[in-house]
């Protein structure tokens, strides 16, 4: 199935459904393959793309939680083959991390306001290691748009 053929199919699925959450998350899908679309990747990359759409099987027989299950595997799939990550990917794992750790360290100073404070400088410092990270990712185009343009 090609990135286009799979497009058309979830435009032709976002219409057919009634659900507000199902459209929006139709809408994240053909965003992403659209975006994938104008990287600068080469045909055999490309090919592999499509070879891994063939095999998630997309088809209008699928519940939607198949389905969503199927785009989360190819999300996985692109971001361990081609480095490719959603916007705003590495802030959120900043802002877990940091908050972890945050309350770690900061429960070894003091067991309940040091918690706190651990984990809202934990969460800041995480903000701006994953901003930048972010920043990054976006200079190298190794971000996937979520929303349509």
């Amino acid at each position: 199935m090609t990135l286009t053929d799979t497009i058309t199919f979830l435009e032709n699925a976002k219409k057919r459904t009634d659900k507000k959450s199902q459209r929006k998350s139709y809408e994240t899908f053909i965003a992403i393959l659209t975006d994938l679309k104008t990287k600068d990747l080469d045909q055999e990359q490309f090919q592999s793309i499509e070879k891994k759409l063939e095999n998630l099987q997309f088809s209008s027989k699928l519940p939607f939680k198949e389905l969503k299950r199927n785009f989360s595997r190819l999300q996985e799939f692109l971001k361990v083959k081609f480095s490719l990550t959603e916007e705003g990917h590495y802030t959120s794992l900043g802002i877990a991390l940091g908050m972890c750790f945050g309350i770690v360290f900061g429960a070894v100073i003091d067991t309940y306001i040091g918690a706190s404070i651990g984990m809202t400088a934990g969460m800041a410092i995480g903000i701006v290691i994953g901003k930048s990270m972010d920043s990054k990712a976006d200079v190298n185009d190794t971000v996937l748009k979520t929303t349509l343009q």
